[in-house]
């Protein structure tokens, strides 16, 4: 069962409170980092080795409102983003899904924006929309799960995220959100073995190498995330 207590107390000894400040580090580098799944990447998700293409320069910053990393969600639910090119990218995507409204492609990516404006009951909605065109499409799968997550349902995320990986082992944006999932759970070395796995199937992509700064990170290695837009 994914935990939803509070957040981790610090221990004694100079190793444990080495470990609560690296941790307590990585936790914002994971909020920070966590959007990088839906919002950027390109329609598909990836080829069949799932692994995604480099994300876009826009949208790099978690919503307001996400579940934070000790895994409390947030009491209430701040007002959408309205950052004038997230709400333009939305109406573009709104007219391109009119036009196309069988498009996975197309959905996939309105969902995105309807996830980074934190419209999560539309973005909720479109995934579906094009699990309902492409029956497990594996890409709107997790980007539904990280929705529900964002939304504070984690159980239910982590769940749909596993069942694509038992189908698609392989799948690196799967194994990234899996880690996020974990990691704001505390079970930190569950999440360290899901980045670590991510970091192996493709180190060349923005989520390899991310993934591969929070290993590095959890390891206490020197290390830095690859910057905005990378």
């Amino acid at each position: 069962m994914l935990s939803s207590q509070g957040s981790r107390p610090l221990t004694h000894g100079r190793t444990s409170l080495k470990r609560h400040y690296v941790l307590a580090g990585l936790g914002v580098a994971v909020l920070v980092a966590a959007v990088i799944v839906v919002v950027g990447t390109s329609p598909g998700g990836g080829d069949a080795a799932g692994t995604v293409a480099e994300p876009s320069t826009a949208g790099q910053s978690l919503p307001p409102g996400h579940p934070a990393v000790d895994g409390k969600a947030g009491e209430s639910t701040p007002a959408p983003v309205t950052d004038d090119a997230v709400q333009q990218k939305i109406a573009q995507l709104e007219s391109a899904s009119a036009d196309q409204p069988d498009n996975v492609a197309v959905l996939l990516e309105l969902g995105d924006a309807y996830f980074l404006g934190q419209r999560y009951q539309q973005a909720a909605r479109t995934f579906r929309t094009a699990l309902q065109i492409d029956p497990g499409n594996p890409t709107a799968t997790v980007r539904l799960a990280m929705v529900w997550h964002a939304d504070g349902d984690s159980q239910r995320a982590a769940q749909a995220v596993k069942a694509v990986l038992d189908k698609t082992p392989r799948n690196q944006e799967a194994h990234y959100s899996m880690a996020i999932i974990y990691f704001s759970a505390d079970r930190i070395d569950e999440a360290k073995a899901q980045w670590a796995a991510a970091a192996k199937l493709d180190p060349s992509t923005a989520i390899g190498r991310r993934s591969q700064s929070f290993v590095d990170l959890l390891e206490g290695k020197q290390t830095s995330a690859p910057a905005d837009g990378e």
